[in-house]
């Protein structure tokens, strides 16, 4: 990857030409639970069309009822391929450690989908993700998601 970023590089007068940030996040609440969520990711344009990048997850849960409180958390790589100037590809390979009341547990997911960008500004836009985990197992405990499918939505600069 270093190598790779040192080609690109090469090729630009400006590292922040190619960079771009975004992410999502989430609030629920009523009046026994409230949970919230937050992921933020930077990502660098390889290519016109590839680019790739880090992100982070966070999710908090809180029940009254119950008095449990969890945190989950992780990081994730992903990459993006532009098919049109709204529509691209995305790929991801995420880790998860989640809190199970009596001990934590990592699991790895794979998830793969098409995603929309809305432009709202000349430098901001809304996208959203429809995926698919590729590892995700009905006979097995998924970690933070109870379907293979995951939806995913927020803000992005630069992309």
């Amino acid at each position: 990857m270093m190598a790779l970023s040192q080609i690109v590089l090469a090729q630009s007068d400006n590292i922040f030409d190619k960079m771009y940030f975004g992410g999502g996040f989430g609030l629920d609440f009523n009046q026994n639970v409230f949970s919230f969520s937050l992921t933020p990711y930077a990502g660098y344009k390889l290519t016109e069309r590839w680019s790739a990048g880090l992100g982070i997850n966070y999710q908090f849960w809180r029940d009254k009822i119950l008095d449990l409180k969890i945190n989950n958390y992780g990081g994730n790589i992903f990459a993006r391929y532009s098919i049109t100037p709204q529509i691209f590809g995305s790929a991801k390979l995420e880790y998860l450690s989640v809190d199970f009341i009596n001990k934590r547990e990592g699991f790895y997911n794979v998830p793969v989908g098409l995603g929309y960008i809305v432009p709202i500004s000349k430098f901001a836009s809304l996208y959203m993700i429809g995926q698919y985990d590729l590892l995700y197992d009905v006979t097995e405990t998924n970690g933070a998601y109870s379907s293979p499918w995951i939806l995913e939505a927020g803000f992005g600069f630069g992309f």
